[in-house]
């Protein structure tokens, strides 16, 4: 998905000052995951809020909400998982 291109902490990337379109799936997929449900307005259900997992022996949970999640959003989930404390996505917006 093409949209405005954010900076790693999801600020607008002004580097040209002037405002960048390029792919947007990763920046997606960090918004959906650090966000709660009710801070999108357009969207008030949407959010994994990865925030209050992070102390979760058992990811399984996050895992099925993150699913949903991406898949409400219009992505493929091919895979998601957690490997040594690292999440590994593989979900793409169909083309």
């Amino acid at each position: 998905m093409i949209d405005i291109k954010q900076t790693s902490e999801g600020d607008i990337d002004l580097s040209t000052r002037d405002i960048l379109y390029g792919e947007s799936t990763e920046q997606h997929q960090r918004d959906i995951l650090l966000s709660g449900k009710g801070h999108f307005k357009e969207s008030p259900l949407t959010g994994v809020d990865a925030a209050r997992c992070l102390n979760d022996e058992n990811p399984d949970e996050f895992l099925r909400t993150a699913r949903k999640e991406f898949a409400r959003d219009g992505m493929k989930v091919k895979s998601l998982s957690v490997r040594a404390g690292e999440l590994n996505v593989q979900a793409n917006y169909p083309v």
